[in-house]
């Protein structure tokens, strides 16, 4: 039960399972990744297909 008006009450009973209700979730660093092979610029695919802006 609530004394008051707009409060906000939290059962953590109902949190149970719920990834983060506990404690804040920490993840693994990433990895950084090169290129990939597909970020070429767009004046290639405007070549290969013959068209312009």
């Amino acid at each position: 039960m609530c004394r008051g008006r707009r409060q906000r009450i939290v059962e953590r009973a109902h949190l149970a399972g719920v990834v983060g209700a506990a404690a804040p979730v920490r993840s693994a660093p990433a990895e950084i990744v090169a290129p990939s092979a597909l970020l070429r610029p767009l004046a290639e695919y405007e070549a290969l297909v013959g068209g312009s802006w």
